[in-house]
């Protein structure tokens, strides 16, 4: 690695890695080296210690860092940023992300317009999925949920995402036939897998892969 900037007396900038920050702790007992989730790196020197034996320890890393760097840059490259004024496409419409001037902010104008289009859509295709696959349930709720796609209750009641009018049809029938494969078996076992893996035509697996690469992670620009 080899330094290009020095920006000031403790922040360097290297061509391998970027920004480094150094930062002196005298209750350190040694050379430590941090990496957040935003790729910024930071590394601790101890009380007795210098930059310069600093920046040899941080060489001895430079392969861990550029993987871990990588493996944070595949992670963030699936993260919405959502702006103001920013253009969200929804299957066949474009809406203009806007906080408006009703107090709203950014976050639930997004999520406001994933739940517009969702009731607009979800509905006729869930219905259309469960009379051809003679799966019928007992109602259907679309909200806002962060963590899943959906679910189905002891009562048969389906639960979607409002996320899933961003993510490609199959995905979204893949998710649509889970939660309806649920009114059949209410775990997780064998039998509902193979259950669900006939009604996707043998790429249940592969579609839950995929669905992987849509997941539900966005942040907020701020400043």
């Amino acid at each position: 690695m080899k330094s290009v900037i020095k920006i000031t007396e403790n922040i360097v900038e290297y061509t391998e890695i970027g920004v480094i920050k150094y930062v002196k702790n005298r209750k350190a007992r040694n050379y430590t080296l941090r990496i957040n989730q935003k790729g910024e790196i930071r590394v601790t020197i101890p009380r007795f210690g210098s930059q310069k034996q600093a920046e040899a320890f941080l060489f001895s890393r430079e392969q861990w860092i550029k993987s871990k760097l990588l493996s944070i840059a595949q992670k963030n490259a699936h993260i919405l940023l959502l702006k103001e004024g920013m253009e969200i496409t929804v299957r066949d419409k474009r809406f203009l992300l806007s906080s408006g001037n009703n107090g709203n902010n950014l976050e639930s104008a997004f999520w406001g317009i994933l739940l517009k289009e969702a009731k607009r859509l979800l509905p006729a295709r869930v219905e259309e999925i469960s009379e051809r696959c003679r799966l019928p349930y007992q109602g259907l709720k679309i909200k806002k949920m962060k963590s899943r796609w959906g679910s189905c209750t002891p009562g048969n009641s389906i639960n979607l995402n409002s996320w899933l009018v961003l993510v490609p049809d199959h995905l979204m029938d893949y998710v649509i036939l889970h939660e309806l494969a649920h009114t059949v078996y209410k775990d997780h076992s064998p039998r509902f897998w193979a259950f669900l893996d006939k009604l996707c035509d043998g790429n249940a697996k592969s579609f839950r892969k995929e669905l992987r690469m849509h997941q539900i992670s966005y942040r907020v620009e701020t400043g």
